[in-house]
C-alpha cells in the first residue's frame, strides 16, 4: 500500500479510538463492544503506523530512532491506561482521556518533526 492509504488508515483510526474513549469515559462505564472496538482500532494503529515507518525508509533489520520507541511507549501507555482506568476507576475516566490527548500531542509532535 501506499504512503498515503497507511496514513488515512493511521488518522482515521486514531480519531475513532479517541471518540470511543470520550464516549466510554464521559459516561463512566465501560462495555464489552467499546472494549472491542477499541482494542481493535489500537490494532489498526499499530499496523498502519508500521506501514508509515516502513514507507519512509527505515527497514525492517535496522535500528528504530528513538522518536519511534518514544512513540510506541506512549501508545503503549494511552491503551493499557485507558482500558484499566476504565475497568477499575471510572470516575476518574475523564481525567485519564484528557491525559490521552495530552499524550496524543506528544506523539504527533514527534511523528512530525523526529527530534531524535
Amino acid at each position: 500500500m501506499s504512503y498515503q492509504v497507511y496514513k488515512m488508515i493511521h488518522i482515521v483510526s486514531i480519531v475513532i479510538f479517541f471518540s470511543l474513549f470520550a464516549a466510554t469515559a464521559y459516561m463512566q462505564k465501560s462495555d464489552k463492544k467499546s472494549k472491542i472496538l477499541t482494542g481493535i482500532f489500537l490494532v489498526l494503529i499499530l499496523v498502519s503506523g508500521m506501514g508509515l515507518v516502513a514507507r519512509i525508509g527505515i527497514s525492517h533489520g535496522s535500528g528504530w530512532p528513538t522518536w519511534l520507541y518514544m512513540k510506541l511507549a506512549i501508545w503503549f501507555v494511552v491503551g493499557t491506561a485507558g482500558h484499566v482506568v476504565m475497568k477499575r476507576f471510572p470516575q476518574i475516566g475523564v481525567k485519564t482521556f484528557w491525559g490521552g490527548i495530552a499524550l496524543l500531542v506528544c506523539a504527533s509532535y514527534l511523528a512530525n518533526y523526529k527530534p531524535f
